[in-house]
C-alpha cells in the first residue's frame, strides 16, 4: 500500500509541476498510469488497526490519566456557542454544546472522536443547539455510543429531530441527572450532580395547545426521489395525552462537582540509582508504594523515590440562568461546603469554577458574595452571555477573517471587512488574575497542575492574511488587471436593492470557510427576508454586521423562508428566533412575529421543542410552502408585510417537500431561489425571466452520476437552468464542502458575464453583478494551493472510475466466455 501511494504521489507531482516538460515519454507515462489503475487495493489492514486501537483504549482505561485539561470550545458571547471541552490522554468530554460547536471543533481540531459523555447544565438552546451537529460528527468518526447527562427530556430532542437527524450508527443514551443519589464515574474522574430549582419551585404552566392532536412527521427526508415529487407521505396524526401540569424538573438546572481520580506518584529512576536500588522487581514494588530492603540491609522508602501522589484536583461547572434561581443557587449546601468559610481543606478547594451564568447576573451582589466565598486561588472562568450593550468579542473563527481579508482585496464593498470579534495581534492581553471572560482555546491544566494558559488563544493577524495573497506568483499583476477591467465594466443594472448577503454557501456540514445554507435578502431598505437557516446562521449575522447593526437587521427581519427540511437548511431556526426576540427587546421595536414560510411538517419539530424545552411558538407565524403554488392565492398579510407583488413556490427534485421559490418585488425585480434540487423544469417555469437566479451547484462537472444519486446539480447543470430560465444573472451557491475555498469549474462555462460564484460574507447589489465574473482569474491565483489539491483529487477520482470500468468490462467478458 505504501508503495502504491508513493507511485501516486510521483504521478501527480509530475502532472502538477512538470506539465510543460517532457519528463516521461507518453509510453512510459501510460505504463505508470496503467499500473496504478490495475494495482489491487488491500484493505485487510483496516480491521486489524481498528482492533488494535480498541485494545489500546481498553488497556489505558485501567489507570487514571496522566494529563487532564479544560479548554474553551465556545466562549458564550452572543452569536457564539458556549461549550467546555475536557480532554485526557484516554477520553474527552463536553459540558454543554451550543449551536455552532461543530464548526469551531472542526477548525480548531478538537478530537470529537473520543467524546462519549456530554454534560448539560440546562436544556436551553444555548446549551443543546449544537448537539444535533456534534452527534452527526461523532457518528461519522466511528463513535458507537454517546451518553447525555442532564435534566430530563434531553432524549426528546432526538425524537423530535429524528426525521432530519439520522443516527443509524450512533446509540444515544440519556442519564436523568436529577434523580437522587445519581452520579458518574470512570477512570478519569468522579462527577456528582447537583440539582437546582427556581426559588419558588414553581411548576411550568399547562401547555396551551389549541388541539388535543399533535402532528407527527413520518416523512423520510433522506430517501432518494422516486417518480412524482408531489407524492409526499402524508403526516400521521396521533392523539397526545393531556399531561396537565408539566414535571417541574423540566425547569431544573444542573451543577457538576468534578474530582479527578487520584493518581500515584511517578517512580524517579534517577533517585533509585543514587540510592543503589538494583534494576529488577524492586523497582515495581517501589512504584506501587511498597518500601523495600536492599541485599545490604538498607531500607528504601517508596516516598523517597516517588513524586508526590496526586489526590485528584476538584473543579465545578455551574449555571444560574436568572434571578429566579439565585437564592437557591447561592445557598446550595453541596456547593457551599467547598467554600473557605466552611473550613474546606486544601483538597476540597476548587482549582477552577466554570460559570455558564449570564455575565450580568455574575455581577449581582449575592453572586459576587458566593464567588468570594471560595479560596483566593480558585480561578473563575466565565462562559455566560453578556448583557446587551456590554458585548465582548469571542466568536472564535480565524479562518473566516483570513479569507475575508483576502477577498476584500478584490472589492471592498462586495467583501467588506468583518468587525473584529476576536483579539488582534498587538493588543494588550487580559491578565491571568482577573475573572476570565474567555476566548476559544482558553486552557486550564488540571493535571499536571500548570494552571491557566492563555497562549493558545487564537489572534487575528490581518497583515499576514493580505501578505499571504500577494505572495502568490502572478497575483499582483492579476489584481491590477482586475481593477482596470472593473473600471471599464458596464453594469447590467443601476439598482441597489434587493441586496443579497450570503451567510452560508456550503452543503451538508459547515467547514472553516463555508457555513451551511443561509441567504439574507434586503428587499428594500430595512426590509429583510432570510432564505434558509443552517446551523449558526444567527452567529453569522452577528459576525457580518456586528452586535449593534445585527440587532437592527433582526428587528427588521420580516420573513424566513425554508426550502426543505434537511438539517443544514433549518436547524439554525430556533437560535435565530431567539436572537431576533432579544434584538426586538434591545431596540424596543414593535415588530411582531416573523413570517415563517416553510414545509408544514416543520411544525412537528417546533411544537415538540416548544412544549419540551423553551417557549418559541409566539415568535413566528407559519405559512406553508404548498399554499404559495401558482394556482393558490397568497395570504395578503404576507405580500403586504414583504411589500411583494407576488411570491410563488413549486416542488423541486430533491427530497419530499422540497421547494423552489420565486418572488417579485413591488417595483418588478424578480428573484428565484432553487433550494436543493436536480435540474427542474417546474423551477424554470416559475423563474422565467428572473433578474437574479440563486441556484445550488453542489458538485463539479464530471460528477453527474453522484449528483443524480444525491439529487443535486453540477455547476454546468445549474448554469444551464439559468439559461433555460432566461435569467439575467445566475449566482451559484451550496457547494460541496470539498470545495472549501472555490469550486472546480470549466472556465468556458463562465465565458458569459452573467454567472458568479458566492462566498460566505459576500454582499451584492444588482449594480455590482457584472463584477463577479471578472473575479475568477484572481481567485484561482489567490487559492492556487487549493485548486491544485482539487485538481489532484479530480485526477484520482478519474483514475478510480477508469479502474472500476476496466474491472466491470473484464467481469462482463469473463461471464460472456462462460456463457
Amino acid at each position: 500500500m505504501n508503495f502504491r501511494f508513493s507511485l501516486l504521489n510521483v504521478a501527480f507531482t509530475v502532472r502538477s509541476f512538470h506539465s510543460n516538460q517532457k519528463v516521461f515519454s507518453d509510453r512510459g507515462k501510460d505504463r505508470l498510469l496503467n499500473l496504478l489503475i490495475t494495482m489491487p487495493k488491500d484493505t485487510s489492514h483496516v480491521a486489524r488497526l481498528q482492533s488494535e486501537r480498541q485494545a489500546k483504549k481498553i488497556s489505558k482505561v485501567k489507570y487514571p490519566p496522566g494529563t487532564v485539561t479544560l479548554q474553551v470550545l465556545g466562549s458564550g458571547v452572543r452569536g457564539a456557542p458556549r461549550s467546555l471541552y475536557m480532554f485526557t490522554d484516554q477520553s474527552c468530554y463536553l459540558f454543554n454544546s451550543g449551536e455552532g460547536s461543530q464548526r469551531l471543533a472542526h477548525e480548531h481540531k478538537f478530537k470529537l472522536s473520543k467524546v462519549e459523555n456530554i454534560f448539560f447544565t440546562q436544556t436551553s438552546w444555548q446549551n443543546v443547539g449544537g448537539l444535533p451537529g456534534i452527534s452527526l460528527t461523532i457518528q461519522d468518526v466511528g463513535v458507537p455510543h454517546i451518553t447525555l447527562h442532564g435534566p430530563p427530556g434531553l432524549g426528546e430532542l432526538f425524537i423530535a429531530a429524528s426525521r432530519f437527524i439520522i443516527l443509524k450508527d450512533l446509540k444515544v443514551n440519556h442519564v436523568d441527572a436529577t434523580l437522587p443519589e445519581s452520579s458518574f464515574e470512570d477512570a478519569a474522574m468522579k462527577l456528582n450532580y447537583v440539582t437546582i430549582m427556581p426559588n419558588d419551585d414553581a411548576k411550568l404552566p399547562r401547555s396551551a395547545s389549541s388541539s388535543p392532536f399533535e402532528e407527527e412527521d413520518v416523512t423520510n427526508y433522506y430517501c432518494r426521489e422516486k417518480g412524482n415529487p408531489e407524492e409526499v407521505p402524508a403526516a400521521k396524526r396521533t392523539r397526545v395525552e393531556d399531561k396537565g401540569d408539566e414535571n417541574p424538573l423540566t425547569k431544573a438546572v444542573l451543577a457538576y462537582i468534578c474530582r479527578l481520580q487520584p493518581k500515584q506518584g511517578m517512580l524517579l529512576a534517577q533517585k533509585c540509582v543514587e540510592l543503589g536500588v538494583p534494576p529488577g522487581p524492586l523497582y515495581g514494588q517501589l512504584k506501587n508504594g511498597q518500601d523495600v530492603t536492599l541485599p545490604n540491609g538498607k531500607t528504601i522508602l517508596a516516598s523517597d523515590v516517588r513524586s508526590p501522589d496526586d489526590p485528584g484536583p476538584l473543579f465545578l461547572v455551574v449555571e444560574c440562568p436568572d434571578e429566579s434561581f439565585l437564592d437557591n443557587f447561592v445557598s446550595e449546601p453541596q456547593l457551599r461546603k467547598f467554600q473557605k468559610s466552611n473550613e474546606a481543606n486544601e483538597l476540597d478547594s476548587p482549582q477552577i469554577i466554570v460559570h455558564f451564568t449570564p455575565i450580568e447576573l455574575t455581577k449581582h451582589p449575592k453572586y459576587q458574595e458566593w464567588m468570594n466565598g471560595f479560596s483566593a486561588t480558585t480561578c473563575h472562568m466565565m462562559l455566560g452571555v453578556p448583557k446587551y450593550g456590554e458585548e465582548r468579542r469571542g466568536l472564535g473563527s480565524v479562518a473566516v477573517h483570513r479569507i475575508q481579508h483576502q477577498l476584500h482585496l478584490l472589492d471592498s464593498d462586495i467583501f467588506p471587512h468583518l468587525p473584529f470579534d476576536m483579539p488582534v495581534v498587538g493588543e494588550t492581553e487580559q491578565g491571568e488574575d482577573e475573572e476570565l471572560e474567555c476566548q476559544i482555546l482558553t486552557t486550564f491544566h488540571l493535571r499536571p497542575p500548570k494552571k491557566l494558559n492563555l497562549s493558545l488563544v487564537p489572534m487575528l493577524n490581518p497583515q499576514e492574511y493580505v501578505k499571504e495573497s500577494f505572495s502568490r506568483e502572478g497575483f499582483t499583476a492579476s489584481l491590477e488587471s482586475l481593477k482596470s477591467t472593473l473600471a471599464d465594466a458596464v453594469p447590467i443594472s443601476s439598482r441597489v436593492y434587493p441586496k443579497v448577503t450570503f451567510l452560508g454557501t456550503g452543503s451538508c456540514i459547515p467547514n472553516k470557510t463555508r457555513n451551511t445554507s443561509g441567504i439574507l435578502v434586503e428587499l428594500e431598505k430595512d426590509r429583510f427576508i432570510l432564505m434558509d437557516c443552517g446551523e449558526a446562521t444567527y452567529g453569522q449575522i452577528v459576525r457580518f454586521f456586528g452586535h449593534e447593526k445585527a440587532a437592527h437587521v433582526l428587528s427588521n427581519l420580516i420573513a424566513v423562508y425554508i426550502s426543505h427540511l434537511h438539517a443544514d437548511h433549518h436547524i439554525g431556526l430556533i437560535g435565530l428566533l431567539q436572537g431576533r426576540q432579544h434584538a426586538i427587546e434591545r431596540t424596543r421595536s414593535d415588530a411582531g412575529p416573523v413570517f415563517l414560510i416553510a414545509p408544514h411538517q416543520i411544525n412537528f419539530w417546533l411544537k415538540q421543542y416548544h412544549y419540551s424545552f423553551e417557549r418559541i411558538r409566539q415568535y413566528f407565524k407559519l405559512f406553508s410552502n404548498v399554499n404559495l403554488f401558482e394556482k393558490e392565492k397568497p395570504d395578503p398579510e404576507l405580500l403586504t408585510g414583504l411589500n411583494l407583488k407576488s411570491i410563488v413556490t413549486t416542488y423541486v427534485r430533491h427530497c419530499p417537500s422540497a421547494f423552489g421559490v420565486s418572488l417579485t418585488t413591488a417595483d418588478g425585480f424578480k428573484l428565484t431561489y432553487s433550494g436543493d434540487t436536480m435540474p427542474c423544469v417546474s423551477l424554470i417555469d416559475i423563474g422565467r425571466d428572473s433578474d437574479l437566479l440563486i441556484h445550488e451547484a453542489t458538485m463539479e462537472d464530471g460528477m453527474e452520476e453522484e449528483a443524480k444519486k444525491k439529487t443535486h446539480c453540477t455547476i454546468s447543470q445549474a448554469i444551464e437552468v439559468g439559461r433555460s430560465m432566461r435569467a439575467k444573472f445566475t449566482l451559484l451557491t451550496h457547494f460541496s464542502q470539498r470545495y472549501s475555498k472555490i469550486p472546480i469549474f470549466n472556465e468556458t462555462a463562465f465565458s458569459s458575464n452573467t454567472i458568479g460564484v458566492a462566498f460566505d460574507n459576500m454582499t451584492i447589489s444588482p449594480n455590482r453583478y457584472h463584477y463577479l465574473p471578472h473575479f475568477i482569474p484572481a481567485l484561482k491565483l489567490m487559492f492556487a494551493d487549493h485548486c491544485e489539491e482539487m485538481d489532484n483529487k479530480t485526477t484520482k477520482r478519474k483514475l478510480r472510475q477508469e479502474r472500476e470500468e476496466r474491472q466491470l468490462q473484464k467481469s462482463l467478458q469473463e461471464q460472456s466466455v462462460k456463457s
